[in-house]
């Protein structure tokens, strides 16, 4: 009897992890003017970074939307042409002219 019970209760456990799972990987969808913007939960976006509404354009004359680290550092969100993956290039000009840099 106590091993039903511990399969039940484990089988509970991992219904329950599954569904936290599930939950946790919704993308969120961020209106900035008249554009939707579907945000997949990442490592680059994790950690209180908050969306601006302000647009960086690079060099090659491609838009990123600018983001805000929980620190107040400006950033956006570039895909490496060799690896594929996504990270954070910080931009301490615009977090400056923002001035939205937290002191420690």
């Amino acid at each position: 009897m106590l091993d039903n019970r511990t399969r039940i209760l484990g089988i509970i456990v991992l219904i329950l992890g599954f569904i936290v799972l599930a939950t946790r990987t919704q993308a969120q969808i961020v209106q900035q003017g008249k554009h939707f913007i579907e945000q997949k939960s990442d490592s680059t976006s994790r950690g209180g970074a908050t969306i601006t509404g302000y647009i960086y354009t690079d060099k090659k004359g491609v838009d990123y939307p600018i983001y805000l680290s929980s620190k107040g550092n400006a950033f956006i969100i570039k895909v490496s042409q060799k690896t594929g993956k996504k990270y954070r290039k910080y931009l301490p000009e615009v977090t400056a002219k923002l001035g939205t840099k937290k002191s420690n």
